[in-house]
């Protein structure tokens, strides 16, 4: 294996459009470690991170030219090297267009949303070969794994569907429907209920997994984006955007009951979020390039935040060299 000695005991990894990179900062202090540049600017801005089972190498989507709309896809996965901190090179998925959501399966594939194509590809991570495109009907955009391993949810912005795939089987089993087209979706830790941002009205949709339909709904501060669950399970968190006043908020929420909603105002618009292992604070995203630092407690801003080095960082997850 590489040498490990050299690197940070914890990075954070982030895709960030303003300089099409990956980006690596020490998680302890917000340094810059690394910005590996793995797209083109106007043409192939990276959006979502999937990581190799092993822990070595990152896969990255070029979605294209825009964040989404009248965008020009690109059709590649970028490859990073993550103990080198290098670009190893481009997937190529030759006539599937947009890549956007990727997840790692328990058998180490790489699943992709394939946007402008209406598909689902299984990628195999080491010879980075195509091995199965699955037809969604639909313009997928958003994925959630279960906590099981095996099954994957798949949002369509502008279709009123989600779809559930067998990831043991690479097979469509059912059709899930919402009341209008969705954005991200996230599944709760034991796995019984998704949450659902609604496309363009100020709205979180609670599903039942196993009944497969909405049971509630639940309103918020501005249009969600992202949906996520604090690591104890505790505190459901939406990001949240009102186009109208230019405003962004950081909403917590009582998962068990989602009407329970706290509104933290940003500076500037809102997209993944990160927490900490404990589950007291998190990072938030924002277009300007910033990322503060949240007391979950207290719902409010404090110091410590950390900055993506350029502007429309999105995607944000930890990383640990393999021991």
């Amino acid at each position: 294996m590489n040498d490990t000695t050299s690197l940070p005991e914890r990075l954070i990894l982030l895709t960030v459009k303003g300089n099409v990179s990956l980006t690596a900062l020490n998680a302890e202090t917000g340094e810059i470690h690394a910005c590996v540049e793995v797209g083109a600017l106007g043409t192939s801005k990276p959006h979502e991170i999937a990581l190799s089972k092993d822990g070595t190498r990152a896969f990255v989507s070029l979605y294209g030219s825009e964040d989404y709309g009248q965008n020009i896809p690109d059709n590649r996965l970028a490859v990073i090297d993550l103990i080198t901190m290098t670009l190893t090179g481009h997937v190529d998925l030759n006539l599937y267009k947009g890549p956007h959501a990727l997840v790692t399966g328990a058998d180490g594939k790489i699943w992709v949303t394939v946007d402008g194509s209406r598909c689902v590809l299984v990628i195999d991570p080491d010879s980075w070969e195509i091995e199965r495109s699955l037809w969604l009907e639909t313009p997928g955009h958003f994925f959630a794994a279960a906590p099981d391993g095996n099954t994957l949810y798949v949002s369509a912005k502008e279709y009123p569907v989600i779809t559930v795939i067998n990831m043991a089987s690479r097979a469509i089993v059912a059709r899930i429907p919402v009341p209008v087209g969705a954005q991200a979706i996230r599944v709760s830790h034991d796995g019984t209920q998704l949450f659902v941002g609604d496309f363009h009205r100020p709205l979180l949709h609670v599903v039942d997994c196993a009944a497969r339909q909405v049971t509630s709904s639940h309103t918020l501060a501005g249009v969600p984006g992202w949906p996520f669950v604090s690591p104890d399970g505790a505190t459901l968190v939406v990001t949240t955007y009102n186009e109208d006043d230019d405003q962004g908020f950081l909403e917590l929420l009582d998962p068990t009951n989602p009407s329970k909603r706290r509104s933290i105002p940003l500076p500037d618009e809102p997209f993944h979020v990160l927490f900490t292992e404990d589950s007291a604070h998190l990072y938030v995203v924002q277009a300007n390039g910033l990322l503060p630092k949240v007391n979950i407690e207290k719902a409010e801003i404090v110091e410590g935040g950390f900055n993506a080095g350029s502007t429309m960082p999105e995607a944000i997850i930890y990383w640990s060299p393999p021991a």
